[in-house]
């Protein structure tokens, strides 16, 4: 079992590696550490499913790059089981296939004694420039399966690899991506606050200015952020400035998580503080020092109607059903919600069914639940 500690370290590794200060090499050795794997690798492909980058704990990059551009992969029966994972969920082998009838093919098996494992265990994300990343930890035949525990565990850390594959890859665009962090940052149901040396913001996207703009428990001044309890103002200056740390080594400097509570006694903001990288140049003209982001527990993420558009094709009266269904309990309320009979909404209902190739009302509010 993961514990909270061994959880939150995954998460910091993510992020310095998201950010640049820690190589991917490193943070998927601890992942596979951490989840008993043999080796764990980061994969990037294009919408064809072409892989355009690896990072790997395990190979040489060498090797990791001839093997995910050989032959012998393109023609693994398991690969489009794996690559039809939808974005934002984990997978596991058992739950995509039968194990023991893939081991007798010939391809499987040649995969298998090339790469030294049988199984894996992995998290499909969605990345800005529409490729799609998959981190995997890769187990032996004598390690066997993921256990439902280790399963559970990298569940609640797949959001987390998600944004990091993510962010990391807008950072490495540089000046040519800049445009685009922002565009996602801005649109991001999360906020995001970034502050310069001084400990000013410099950027909010709009959820971060809605929040502190409620006051329900956060507010920013000119003596910075404050909370509606002392104690949770105190520590919050002493994380901003441990993060930002002017006269700290970078290597020092130190930021971290805290909850964030609420006068209208609603779910609390969960604030998680980070250094930014060593670049003296980060997304802007300024200098940034710090990054804030701030997770509303209390919210209830809602797709956009363009995303669900452009991805599955959904009409407009598709997409007003979706997030009336998301807000509400059942397909009878979700209706009224959305203005239309329940017949008609049964019938949208199958429609979205077939486009998003889900199979139940729970399995597509999961998924439309993810698509921001």
């Amino acid at each position: 079992m993961l514990g909270t500690a061994e959880h939150d370290d995954l998460v910091a590794c993510l992020g310095a590696s998201a950010m640049g200060d820690t190589p991917w090499t490193a943070t998927l050795e601890r992942l596979a550490v951490a989840f008993g794997g043999h080796t764990a690798v980061l994969n990037i492909r294009d919408e064809a499913d072409r892989t355009i980058a690896v990072e790997n704990h395990g190979f040489s990059a060498e090797f990791a790059a001839a093997f995910y551009a050989s032959d012998i992969l393109g023609k693994d029966p398991r690969m489009p089981l794996f690559y039809s994972v939808p974005k934002g969920q984990i997978y596991f082998d058992h739950a995509l296939y039968d194990v023991a009838e893939m081991s007798r093919n010939a391809t499987c098996r040649e995969a298998d004694e090339i790469l030294g494992t049988r199984f894996q265990l992995g998290a499909m994300t969605t990345l800005p420039d529409g490729s799609t990343g998959t981190v995997a930890v890769m187990r032996t035949a004598a390690q066997g399966h993921a256990s439902q525990e280790s399963i559970a565990a990298f569940r609640r850390l797949a959001p987390h690899i998600e944004q990091a594959v993510a962010l990391g890859q807008v950072i490495e665009q540089k000046a040519a991506t800049q445009f685009i962090l922002l565009e996602a940052l801005a649109r991001k149901a999360d906020g995001i606050i970034l502050l310069d040396r001084t400990g000013a913001v410099t950027f909010a996207n709009d959820a971060a200015r809605t929040m502190l703009a409620a006051g329900d428990g956060l507010a920013h001044g000119p003596q910075g952020f404050v909370a509606d309890r002392g104690p949770e103002t105190l520590r919050l200056g002493r994380l901003v400035r441990g993060a930002i740390g002017p006269a700290l080594p970078f290597a020092d400097r130190r930021g971290g998580q805290m909850p964030v509570n609420r006068r209208s006694g609603r779910n609390p903001y969960v604030l998680t503080i980070l250094p930014a990288p060593r670049a003296e140049v980060f997304l802007t003209r300024h200098s940034i020092a710090c990054v804030i982001h701030i997770q509303d527990l209390a919210a209830t993420p809602l797709p956009s109607r363009e995303a669900m558009a452009a991805v599955f094709g959904l009409s407009e009266r598709e997409a007003d059903l979706v997030i009336a269904l998301i807000r509400g309990p059942g397909l009878a309320q979700a209706a009224g919600q959305a203005g239309m009979a329940l017949n008609t909404a049964r019938n949208h209902l199958q429609s979205i069914f077939r486009k998003s190739g889900t199979a139940s009302q729970a399995e597509m509010i999961q998924m439309f639940g993810r698509l921001l």
